[in-house]
């Protein structure tokens, strides 16, 4: 027996391993971890007289403002914008309709299982490689 169910495509665990029983670390790696319940702490807390009345240095002020804008620069576009009487009337080429049209792929279920999908052709068991091909095929020669 190899182990997997060729049917489903599942591997099948051996009679040792359904009868193996978990260590003592093992099990206690397996349980879940305890957490208190609620909130971890509350949502407001004292804060230091000192703290409040602090005031910022100059050099905290300064690099707390913000770069300005580059010269040139432009905002972001409108997301919404009207749209051309040309656009309107614009019909698509031939080419842009073939372009447009979905590829059809057959399904993964019929895809994934296929039974002949490593079955090699008759033709490509006979095919012969060309002179070419058999001299790019050798090994390179080193010192």
């Amino acid at each position: 027996s190899s182990g997997i169910n060729a049917e489903y495509g599942q591997t099948v665990p051996s009679e040792a391993a359904k009868n193996t029983r978990p260590t003592e670390r093992l099990e206690a790696l397996a349980e879940a971890k305890k957490r208190p319940e609620g909130p971890f702490r509350e949502p407001e807390w004292p804060v230091a007289r000192r703290a409040l009345k602090a005031n910022s240095t100059e050099r905290t002020r300064e690099l707390s403002r913000p770069k300005g804008l580059v010269e040139g620069f432009q905002g972001n576009r409108h997301v919404q914008w009207n749209v051309t009487k040309s656009a309107k009337q614009a019909v698509a080429t031939r080419r842009v309709e073939e372009l447009s049209v979905p590829i059809q792929r057959e399904s993964m279920d019929n895809v994934q299982f296929n039974p002949d999908v490593f079955k090699v052709s008759e033709a490509a068991k006979k095919a012969k490689c060309s002179a070419r091909t058999e001299e790019l095929a050798q090994p390179i020669a080193r010192k």
